[in-house]
């Protein structure tokens, strides 16, 4: 379709509060949400499950993000690159369902 390979720039913008949910249906998204180098506080949204066909970069590092990982983020099975989540205050442990990114071939942190 003719925004599957939008990406998405949300990256160094000071951004505040919580990570919408209503992203999770931007299903056809491929390449990218840069989330990253914000002030994004909150739980990742478990509906960020449903982007299934993003292929690149999925970055939320370095905001303020707690909770658990969302085992749903193991439906992105079809991520490649760089799938991040470092420099947060994220708790508990790495959800097994994650396995399931085994098209990954770099940057996984």
């Amino acid at each position: 379709s003719a925004g599957a390979n939008f990406k998405q720039f949300m990256a160094y913008n000071k951004l505040t509060s919580s990570i919408p949910s209503q992203l999770g249906r931007m299903s056809m998204f491929k390449q990218g949400m840069y989330l990253y180098k914000n002030s994004l506080s909150s739980t990742i949204p478990t509906e960020l499950g449903q982007l299934s066909q993003m292929e690149v970069l999925l970055g939320m590092d370095d905001n303020k993000l707690t909770s658990a990982i969302p085992t749903e983020l193991g439906n992105l099975v079809e991520m490649m690159l760089s799938f991040s989540l470092s420099r947060n205050s994220l708790s508990s442990t790495i959800p097994t369902e994650l396995g399931r990114l085994d098209q990954m071939r770099l940057a996984f942190d």
